[in-house]
């Protein structure tokens, strides 16, 4: 129980024993009634709200009705505490599921920052099946979070200790996309010094601090406003191809066709072989759009020559079943 509750708990009992107090003296000294009588008569006004005695003198009449009016106050406010603690009990027990489940995961994705950026950004993942876990201080984006079936925590993404409940020695990537720069650049900074070899996507609004925050630790550094922009002057200028784009990316279900990116294992049967061969011995309708070589080589529209070595990233436009089957070849 939070220490507000203890309070509150101690300051009802203070006022029930209080109005004991008064009743029980108040009894006593206005209609003359022994002490055990005014005990009794104070106890049954508290509990019922019945004069027992049916009082007829004016004062003693009035401390019956400040009695059982203050009996309902404090009534009142134990319910209200009550619920409260009922409330207390169920946010307990749903933080306490979602820790066991982010326990449970593995190469996973942590997204920092649950505002109007990392929504969209755990929307995405949501769609695309990938497992996260969303942290934030502000319990209202956790609670939305929660409530469209994500894993969120209502943690500060700056502090280490939050990342480790995070899972952060496990994760296979964190997205720092909280609304300041400055903020950004912390997460940045504790996920590296945790996870040196972790892939970290920070968020900036300002252009100026793309270079700081690339040099804290960042792999990429995203600015939603630029990116904005250029998607909307893309509109105007090339309509047609931002339809085409737009329709390859959405998980509306409106197109099958899909963009993913393959990473060649060392014991893929694709690694040593040329591209073309090897995709046309197995009869997979995806296409290899662009090869990022191991050896930090990129090659766009491959001619089909190129050979194919672990390490290698091959980005792979195609259906959801040749992508599950091209999976099964290069991995």
């Amino acid at each position: 129980m939070h220490k507000s509750g203890h309070s509150t708990l101690r300051n009802l009992i203070l006022a029930a024993v209080g109005l004991v107090v008064i009743g029980t003296i108040g009894f006593e000294w206005l209609s003359h009634l022994s002490m055990g009588d005014s005990l009794y008569e104070t106890l049954l006004i508290l509990l019922t709200h019945y004069d027992h005695y049916d009082t007829s003198y004016g004062p003693s009449r009035a401390l019956v009705i400040f009695l059982i009016v203050a009996s309902f106050v404090i009534v009142a406010y134990l319910l209200k505490w009550f619920a409260e603690v009922m409330i207390g009990l169920g946010d307990n027990v749903r933080r306490s599921r979602v820790k066991s489940k982010v326990d449970r995961l593995k190469d996973h994705y942590i997204v920092c920052g649950l505002g109007r950026v990392g929504s969209q950004v755990a929307r995405e993942m949501h769609n695309e099946g990938v497992p996260f876990v969303g942290l934030d201080r502000d319990p209202k984006n956790v609670a939305d979070a929660l409530a469209k079936g994500y894993l969120a925590m209502e943690l500060d993404s700056t502090d280490e200790a939050s990342l480790h409940q995070a899972g952060i020695a496990r994760a296979a990537g964190l997205v720092a996309s909280l609304g300041e720069d400055s903020l950004n650049l912390f997460v940045t900074l504790a996920a590296r010094s945790l996870r040196p070899e972790l892939y970290i996507v920070a968020r900036a609004n300002r252009q100026d601090n793309e270079l700081k925050l690339k040099r804290a630790g960042a792999d990429r550094v995203a600015l939603p406003y630029q990116i904005g922009g250029y998607h909307m002057a893309s509109m105007v200028l090339r309509p047609n191809v931002v339809d085409y784009i737009d329709v390859v990316s959405a998980k509306s279900g409106t197109s099958d066709l899909e963009v993913e990116e393959m990473l060649v294992g060392d014991q893929s049967r694709l690694a040593g072989k040329r591209l073309g061969k090897t995709l046309a011995e197995g009869e997979i309708g995806a296409t290899v759009i662009a090869i990022n070589g191991a050896d930090g080589t990129s090659k766009v529209r491959p001619t089909g020559h190129e050979v194919i070595y672990p390490g290698d990233r091959l980005i792979i436009l195609g259906a959801k079943r040749d992508l599950t089957s091209a999976s099964e070849l290069i991995r």
